[in-house]
């Protein structure tokens, strides 16, 4: 009777296994946040199975080994594994379930191995079951004509397994061919469920077959019937399943079929654990001389190829979105040598773009969960712009939203990194050109209000508006006053647009671009599409938290493509005519960092908040420490260096340091703290990037604030150590309070060190 209630007791948690992992598999039906958690009720299950199957360990020493059981072996450790690995990864980007374990390893990497081992133990999960077939289903005692006439019916079912197995690209997350799982989020929740169970029943049937093969084999009966019969329904199988992918195929790559694509586990939070102490009142800075807030970090290399063919075309006026259609034109692109706050890679130059159809609005959260099955914001709200989003992210939602609209995708995304298809006629990134031709909408002003911006017309660091920063003590000859700071974003449409029909090109959220950044291709006349290689992609228009200088139209800030910030969102184009042709490579190209090498901190610091986190670091990790300090110090007092502070920046002054690292090729690492001052790095960090050389080594910052988190310090520090990589950064609001040894700690995770 006990062995009765056990073998029960064991079944249901079979059971419910297989109906927890189908409803895992169905990510865009359940969601994010049921999705880990059913996730944690899985690990719960697989665990218990293993101690309910406990005897089987113990028993596989002992006995002598057949095919079956070397099979059986196999299939079971296997998926043991791949499950450990599944359910570790997972809950290393939590942000429901088990947040505390976020980043216990790398994003990047728990993000493609989840995927990949998500499908794996699937796939195993079926074989496995499969092999048990044989033996539940022996008490039935069915005659060799039924067996046939059964397994038959199941062949086609499992045959149509295979061509769903194949429609949804299941093969190229198995094999870590891209980061992202592409789901069809408008697809009904049963539809989902069942393709599921087919994909499921095509293993299990493999699974199956494979078990009465090893047992026809080592049967000792000399009148084996049909001894090769499982090989044939196996066979029939696949030959169905294909069959079925080749009849369809053409229809399915022409992107016409209504579906929508959604990327599963694809985003990475930036900044996650730093910014606990920066939601109050914004105070004048003791430590930074002023501040304000965006992000950067790198990736990939790019090439111009041969022109290819496109996909059948529809007429771009067609489309019924609300897009707006901008003439093309020449325009003076980045800004001439008069403009106040102007940085040298703004060069100015004639560029001629085509027409193309633009949004007027920053893409909305409540756009972007609908298809993409989560909302990755900071601020939620659902007309509020979304943000968190890295550029790869923005890639994988232009493709879902093509898809949903039935229009061509813009992009191929493979291991190898993303191919745009200038021809497509789907949505995309704007190249830097576009997206400054229609933010100047005629202008050639800073600002496309045509006078300077105030918090009454777009949203940013209010107290800061434009030239603030050399007339900080007599704010009465701006030409705008100080407003409000809103600290956070806030829906879009809220101010009036550009003359064009444009809203937020400057501030609320920051926008990607498709571009490299890279100095200016003078030569690039008409539709440039920037550099033919790089590391870091452009994005524009500055965020809620950004001084007004640094939302001016010619501004460029740059960042890693699996970088994402608190201010950094996407507005969408499409082309207004099938006249282009050709296709753009960009080939993920981050530097190899080595890891398991020597940490050296170092930083520069005014009033002792940088200096007070550098040691509390240093006493977390051990770390070899490092002071930055210019020959010629800065004021001690706090209003001459807010003067001294701002002039370095403007003329983009070098300071000479008073020493210097001798070993920093021993250093892997370079952890680098700072104060933000007026929004970017103080000039002695800019000195110290540019003395040595960081390729291949990793750049993790920290800086203390009042109020602006980074600024566009971030994006300095990209610009200067372009073949570094970045790493998360930790921004401390002033000296950190008493919270910042755990804050420290939970930043030194999120970054292995």
């Amino acid at each position: 009777m006990q062995g009765k209630s056990s073998t029960i007791v064991k079944r249901t948690v079979d059971v419910c296994m297989t109906v927890l992992m189908l409803c895992l598999m169905a990510y865009q039906v359940t969601g994010e946040k049921y999705h880990e958690w059913i996730g944690i009720g899985m690990t719960i299950l697989v665990i218990v199975h293993q101690i309910l199957n406990r005897k089987w360990y113990k028993a596989s020493f002992m006995g002598k080994y057949n095919a079956y059981r070397i099979l059986t072996l196999l299939i079971d450790v296997s998926l043991i594994v791949v499950f450990a690995l599944t359910a570790f990864c997972g809950m290393s980007m939590s942000s429901h379930a088990v947040p505390f374990l976020y980043g216990m390893t790398k994003i990047s990497f728990a993000r493609r191995m989840h995927l990949s081992m998500s499908f794996w133990a699937f796939l195993l999960m079926g074989l496995h079951l499969g092999l048990h077939i044989p033996v539940m289903t022996a008490k039935l005692k069915l005659s060799d004509k039924w067996k046939i006439i059964i397994s038959s019916v199941m062949c086609i079912v499992a045959g149509t397994g295979l061509y769903f197995f194949l429609k949804n690209n299941i093969p190229d997350y198995l094999f870590f061919k891209t980061p992202f799982a592409f789901l069809d989020y408008k697809k009904a929740a049963a539809m989902v469920f069942l393709e599921n169970i087919l994909i499921l029943s095509f293993w299990a049937f493999v699974g199956a077959q494979a078990a009465l093969l090893c047992k026809l084999f080592q049967s000792k009966k000399e009148n084996k019937k049909n001894p090769l019969l499982p090989v044939v329904f196996i066979m029939a199988a696949i030959i169905i399943g294909g069959g079925l992918h080749m009849a369809f195929h053409e229809k399915e790559e022409s992107g016409f079929d209504g579906g929508n694509w959604g990327s599963s586990n694809g985003s990475v939070t930036a900044s996650k654990v730093s910014e606990k102490t920066e939601n109050t009142a914004v105070n004048e800075v003791k430590e930074t001389p002023a501040s304000s807030g965006t992000s950067a970090t790198a990736g990939q290399t790019s090439q111009n190829t041969e022109p290819s063919d496109t996909a059948a075309q529809v007429d771009p006026a067609s489309v019924s979105d609300g897009y707006l259609l901008i003439s093309g034109g020449t325009f003076l692109m980045g800004s001439p040598d008069t403009e106040n706050w102007r940085i040298e890679d703004e060069k100015q130059h004639e560029v001629t773009v085509s027409s193309f159809y633009i949004d007027a609005y920053e893409v909305t959260q409540e756009e972007y969960e609908q298809l993409m099955g989560k909302n990755p914001s900071a601020f939620p709200g659902e007309k509020h712009p979304v943000e968190n989003i890295t550029w790869l992210d923005a890639i994988a939602f232009a493709n879902a939203k093509s898809k949903a609209a039935g229009l061509t995708p813009a992009y191929e995304v493979t291991s190898e990194g993303v191919t745009w298809n200038k021809g497509a006629n789907g949505y995309r990134l704007p190249t830097e050109a576009e997206w400054e031709y229609a933010c100047r909408a005629g202008t050639a002003t800073p600002f496309n209000t045509e006078k300077s911006l105030d918090a009454s017309e777009a949203n940013f660091y209010g107290h800061y508006p434009y030239e603030i920063e050399e007339n900080y003590f007599d704010d009465s000859v701006l030409e705008a006053r100080p407003g409000t700071y809103r600290q956070t974003t806030i829906e879009v449409g809220s101010f009036e647009p550009n003359a064009w029909g444009l809203y937020d090109c400057h501030g609320n959220v920051n926008e990607w671009c498709w571009d490299y950044y890279a100095e200016y291709d003078l030569n690039a006349k008409t539709n440039p599409a920037g550099a033919l290689s790089g590391t870091r992609h452009v994005y524009r228009g500055g965020g809620w938290n950004d001084f007004a200088k640094n939302m001016r139209s010619a501004y460029r800030a740059a960042g890693q493509a699996d970088m994402a910030c608190f201010n950094l969102g996407v507005r969408f184009v499409r082309n207004a005519a099938n006249d282009r042709s050709g296709t753009v490579q960009a080939i993920e190209s981050v530097p190899e960092v080595k890891k398991g090498g020597k940490v050296l901190i170092a930083y520069f610091s005014w009033s002792g908040n940088t200096r007070g986190i550098a040691q509390e670091i240093q006493k977390q990790t051990g770390a070899d420490l490092f002071e930055i300090s210019p020959v010629d110090p800065y004021s001690s007092d706090y209003n001459t260096v807010l003067m001294e502070a701002q002039e370095d920046q403007h003329k983009q002054a070098r300071p000479k340091l008073t020493s210097h690292v001798e070993n920093m090729d021993e250093y892997d690492t370079i952890l680098l703290g700072y104060p933000n001052w007026w929004a970017s790095i103080p000039m002695p960090i800019a000195s110290f990037l540019e003395e040595y050389d960081f390729s291949g080594k990793r750049i993790i910052p920290f800086c203390s604030h009042g109020g602006g988190r980074f600024g566009q310090s971030l994006t300095a520090i990209a610009k200067l150590a372009p073949d570094a990589d970045m790493g998360e950064g930790l921004s401390v609001h002033y000296s950190g309070g008493s919270a910042l040894d755990e804050d420290i700690a939970e930043w030194l995770s999120l970054n292995d060190i």
